[in-house]
């Protein structure tokens, strides 16, 4: 494989990515390759974690230096960057850095963070600055995996939110869409085999969990009373129990049959029947002397079946408070569980796919190893129950209740215990549907093709893309990645004598690689707007596309140069 295209001075508008781990070395890998551009990597040696694949990538600069500080970024000449890429494993020494580079240079940032919450809280507060998780980017691709479903991805934009959905779901919501995939040759935004035809991209007014997420709540419905009993009750108490409400049962056919061969009584209905036997097990009921002896033994049979249940109840729940407390301290399951998603690994990725599912009304057990682990509090104090033990073992599959679930999804950063735990449960169910994340992309696709393991993602391979374009593409609004294809939702301003100066919406929507979304104007926003419109300097054209797509529009919206 070559580069894009190759150019000869390195220090000139080239981009700069600090960073020397498996994400790093695939955003530099998106750069060179797909985008051609000259990089700069920044990382503390050439020899250790990912130094030595990164030094082969052709036409990479690498800068050694432990820290990133002013000596760091003068070497890397960041005065001439158009982009600063922050990839290390901490959030506050990437900010820091941040900070740093902004003091040199007004240079556009793109920074990893693994807190969110605190990257949300100062993004507007460092310019010309765009802090993404690569977490966040990936779980929701692992939960469409996991779930057989269109991608359940969420994209806020204006006063909108744009997502995946299928044509058909699409024309039940409120809100324009635009399909991106279909069987035509015509109309097609994103063309070939890999996607399935029927996609759209929808603009609602507000996220629309409950038409996503009714069939999962009415499946855990139905089968959450039955996991419920089975985890109150466990197979000898279940059979007292079980019984005990026989002979109730048996006993109210007595009460009945013999009350009504009594002459001179009226007849009474079963619905009777049942009422003084539940009163005879409750000890409400007065002794009738006059019965014969025969319904005389059934009401004592259940007074004394009654007078069983009381203990027998008590102690199941006895039982089952303190089973519940010793399990969650020994890292186990206390009951049976079915139709849930076996999340294997707790760490960023993990606890996101673990949340995103338990908020879609999926059931979920979550396995790790370390039970100090910061996402096992994480998921516990969200109800999401966690079975302590190496995934890689057939034990701890099986303590996780892998015969009754619907979906494994293995997304440690380890692709050894990804793959045995796959195998594993393969072999356990063979129709079992397994998701797994792997490092290698061709390794992926390999274990894809040799082992019929449903899907095979990158974490890295899903999000490389996204940080790449948030580098390169300063119109780029957001992002929304389909498999491995990546579309983007570019904000175009059109600029005076330009091609779009004049133009009509019919005219500029006609690339099948271009959907015209919106067009913006101060505190007001007309989505879908009449093909016949037409758009004036200084309007802000919301666009969906792909890069090539996006490049030209940008091109043609840009006001022509004065000529001297």
């Amino acid at each position: 494989m070559s580069p894009v295209s190759l150019r000869r001075n390195a220090f000139r508008d080239h981009v700069i990515v600090c960073g020397d781990d498996g994400m790093t070395f695939r955003l530099v890998e998106e750069l060179v390759y797909r985008r051609g551009e000259n990089v700069t990597v920044v990382l503390p040696s050439r020899r250790r974690n990912h130094g030595p694949q990164i030094s082969r990538v052709p036409t990479v600069r690498v800068v050694e230096n432990d820290r990133l500080d002013e000596d760091a970024f003068s070497a890397a000449r960041i005065g001439t960057a158009k982009a600063l890429a922050l990839m290390v494993q901490d959030d506050v020494g990437n900010i820091h850095a941040a900070l740093r580079a902004l003091e040199i240079t007004d240079v556009r940032i793109v920074v990893r963070v693994y807190n969110t919450n605190l990257g949300n809280r100062i993004e507007g507060l460092l310019g010309d600055c765009v802090l993404l998780s690569d977490a966040s980017m990936a779980s929701p691709t692992f939960v469409a995996a996991a779930l057989g479903e269109v991608e359940p991805r969420y994209l806020p934009i204006a006063d909108r939110t744009l997502y995946v959905t299928t044509a058909e779901l699409a024309r039940r919501i409120p809100g324009p869409s635009w399909t991106i995939t279909t069987t035509e040759s015509r109309g097609v935004l994103l063309p070939g085999p890999e996607r399935e035809p029927g996609l759209a991209i929808t603009a609602a007014v507000r996220r629309p969990r409950a038409l996503r997420t009714t069939r999962h709540r009415v499946r855990r419905l139905v089968t959450r009373f039955w996991d419920e009993l089975r985890e109150i009750l466990d197979r000898k108490l279940r059979f007292v129990t079980v019984s005990l409400v026989l002979v109730i049962l048996l006993g109210t056919l007595l009460i009945w049959q013999f009350h009504n061969d009594r002459p001179g009584v009226p007849d009474i209905s079963w619905i009777t029947a049942g009422y003084v036997a539940l009163l005879a097990a409750a000890g409400g009921i007065d002794p009738d002397l006059a019965a014969p002896a025969a319904e005389k033994l059934a009401h004592t049979i259940v007074a004394f079946a009654g007078v069983l249940l009381v203990p027998v109840f008590t102690a199941s729940i006895v039982e089952n408070m303190v089973g519940r407390r010793i399990a969650t301290q020994e890292g186990r399951l206390r009951g049976p569980v079915s139709d849930h998603v076996i999340v294997i690994g707790l760490g960023n990725v993990g606890i996101q796919v673990a949340t995103q599912l338990h908020n879609l009304g999926v059931p979920v057990v979550a396995v790790e190893r370390d039970g100090r682990s910061r996402g096992v509090e994480a998921a516990r104090s969200q109800g999401i129950p966690v079975v302590l033990g190496d995934a890689s073992h057939s034990e701890t599959l099986h303590n996780a209740q892998v015969r009754t679930c619907r979906s494994l999804v293995a997304v440690t950063s380890n692709d050894i215990v990804n793959l045995e735990a796959a195998l594993h449960a393969r072999r356990l169910r063979p129709e079992l549907r397994t998701v797994l994340r792997l490092f290698e992309p061709d390794l992926a696709n390999r274990v894809h093709d040799t082992f019929g393991i449903g899907a095979t993602l990158s974490v890295a391979g899903v999000a490389a893309a996204e940080f790449a374009a948030a580098m390169t593409d300063r119109n780029v609004k957001g992002t929304i990645p389909l498999g491995r294809m990546l579309l983007l939702v570019g904000e175009i301003t059109v600029g005076a004598g330009s091609i779009f100066d004049g133009a009509a919406i019919s005219e500029i929507d006609v690339d099948e690689q271009v959907r015209v979304l919106a067009v913006c104007r101060p505190g007001r926003t007309e989505w879908r707007p009449d093909p016949a419109r037409r758009l004036r300097s200084g309007e802000t054209l919301l666009v969906l596309a792909t890069r090539p797509g996006l490049a030209g529009m940008v091109a043609d919206a840009a006001a022509p140069v004065a000529q001297e």
